[in-house]
Formats: structure tokens, C-alpha cells, sequence
């Protein structure tokens, strides 16, 4: 339903609200969980490369980097029920050795790409969670108080969460390579378009015939 549509029992009904603000504090505890699990995983790959325990760590560290990327970016489209484009995988491992799956995913910028989208999610999440208590107040006070004794804001606090909300997702996936989309085949030029009816006369035998088009 368009925003410019919504009255204050949609807002309160239709979840998209509430969706709105959760994504927003969800950011933060995310931002939080991946910045301790990478640092960790990834001091500890580093620390332990030399005993050679640390390199298929440090593979496992490369390529759940990428999968956790892809995941939040497509679970965060699915919360504010947006558009969300597919995160491009250039790596394609299956019948690759140890060193050679290493190789690709340090040789691939959506690896490094996908690390700094991760790692940003902490500061990212910092603004939109001090962002989301911000606009709390504003948002009980037109939704729950002021528009219904009617005084009509045209729910101005619900279409800025929303805008805020979207902003942060749409403004982190920059940072992800986007797979490319099929493209859809015109095939305006291979339909056949029928001619114009056939026009029939009866002929002097009394048989109906069809009059003959000339090209």
C-alpha cells in the first residue's frame, strides 16, 4: 500500500512499521555479532597459519564472509519487504584443491567487498539504532495520540522511518557487487501479426473463393 494512501490504523495493522523500526535496531545487534565473530576468526586463522592448521581456516573465514553477506543482504530486503538485488558469487570452487579455493577467493573483489560490508554493518548499525530511538517518540505520538483525535499529520514520522529504514539498507549494499539480471528476449520482431481477414466472393461456378493478395 502506498505510504500517501495509509491512515493511522494501516500503519498500526499492516506490520510494515514495526518492521521499519526492528530493522533498524537490528543493524546494531548484527553489526555487533559479525565485527567479534570476524575478528576473532580471522585472528585466529592468521595466528595458526603458521602451524598450517590456520589455512583452512582461514578458507572457512573467506567464504562465510561472502554467504553471511549475501544472507544479510538478502534477509534485511525480505524485513522491509523492498527490492532487493541477488549478490553476485564469481567463485565457482567445486573440483578445486585447498590451494587453488584459496587462490579464487582471495583473487575475488566480492570477497574483500563483502568483508567491509560486514564490518561496516557495526557503525552503520550505531546510526540507524541511535536513528530508530530517535524518531520513536515522534512516531507514538502521531500514530497513537494525534491521529486519532484526527489531527492529520499524513503520517510524516511513519513515511521517514520507512525512508530511513530503506535508506540504510539500499546505501550498505552498495558496497556488494549486484548479479547481473536476465535480461528479458524481445521477441516483438519473431511474432507473427495475421494479415488482414481474407476476404471470399462466390465465383461463377457458385463455389465461394477467397480473393488472391498480391505482394
Amino acid at each position: 500500500m502506498n505510504d500517501h494512501t495509509k491512515n493511522w490504523l494501516d500503519a498500526l495493522s499492516d506490520g510494515q512499521m514495526f518492521r521499519d523500526w526492528f530493522s533498524l535496531i537490528a543493524h546494531f545487534f548484527l553489526g555487533m555479532a559479525y565485527f567479534s565473530f570476524l575478528i576473532a576468526g580471522f585472528a585466529a586463522a592468521l595466528g595458526l597459519s603458521l602451524v598450517l592448521v590456520g589455512i583452512p581456516l582461514l578458507l572457512f573465514m573467506l567464504a562465510t564472509t561472502r554467504v553471511l553477506a549475501r544472507l544479510d543482504r538478502q534477509v534485511m530486503g525480505a524485513l522491509l519487504d523492498t527490492p532487493t538485488a541477488q549478490v553476485a558469487n564469481n567463485v565457482d570452487a567445486r573440483g578445486a584443491n585447498l590451494g587453488e579455493r584459496l587462490g579464487m577467493y582471495l583473487g575475488s573483489a566480492a570477497t574483500w567487498r563483502s568483508l567491509i560490508y560486514l564490518l561496516l554493518k557495526l557503525p552503520l548499525g550505531m546510526m540507524s539504532f541511535t536513528a530508530a530511538w530517535l524518531i520513536l517518540p515522534l512516531l507514538a505520538l502521531e500514530v497513537l495520540i494525534l491521529a486519532p483525535l484526527t489531527i492529520d499529520m499524513r503520517l510524516i514520522t511513519v513515511r521517514l522511518l520507512h525512508w530511513v529504514a530503506v535508506g540504510t539498507h539500499r546505501f550498505s549494499g552498495v558496497l556488494l557487487p549486484a548479479a547481473p539480471g536476465k535480461r528479458k528476449r524481445d521477441t516483438s520482431r519473431l511474432e507473427t501479426h495475421d494479415e488482414a481477414e481474407p476476404r471470399y466472393f462466390i465465383d461463377e461456378d457458385g463455389e465461394i473463393a477467397a480473393y488472391k493478395r498480391f505482394s
